[in-house]
């Protein structure tokens, strides 16, 4: 077995670590949104946060693979905007999946977090039902979003246009 073998076996582990998130994400999601308690729905949040934790490793693991498997099929970062132009516009699509895993996604469940607490506390807010659904709504959104993203990127991975 060679590095490059190496390297894409890699590159096949953190894929599979992006759709262990795809697949848990919205599973996770649809026992929180079913759950009337509020205990429940926290101990959905936390797993879901848990489950998120897995998601910088697997953008690490793609990354540093997908740097190795271009350093051994000879592709330089002039080769994205040429000759390779499918793997920069992927980059450009996986920058994109990043930013909202990494960034936009997890402040909206820090946000849902404290709107729990609060909900759990004596006197609730008056509007933290409607808050609770619209950030639901919007984790909807991003759940969403990171599939078309990923379908996305597995086409041009698949045809290379």
């Amino acid at each position: 077995m060679d590095w490059f073998h190496v390297s894409l076996f890699f590159h096949l582990l953190g894929v599979g670590m992006i759709f262990t998130l795809l697949f848990a994400g919205p599973i996770i999601e649809a026992n929180f949104r079913w759950e009337n308690d509020i205990r429940m729905k926290q101990h959905a949040a936390k797993m879901l946060r848990s489950v998120g934790l897995l998601s910088p490793f697997g953008a690490l693991v793609l990354i540093l693979s997908g740097i190795g498997n271009m350093i051994f099929l000879n592709i330089n970062i002039g080769d994205l905007f040429g000759a390779d132009a499918w793997l920069g516009i992927k980059l450009f699509f996986f920058i994109i999946l990043l930013g909202i895993g990494m960034v936009v996604s997890p402040k909206t469940a820090r946000q849902r977090a404290m709107l729990l607490d609060q909900m759990n506390q004596v006197n609730p807010p008056e509007d933290a039902s409607d808050k609770l659904e619209a950030l639901n709504s919007k984790q909807t959104v991003f759940f969403v979003l990171n599939w078309v993203l990923v379908v996305i990127i597995v086409l041009i991975t698949l045809f290379k246009p």
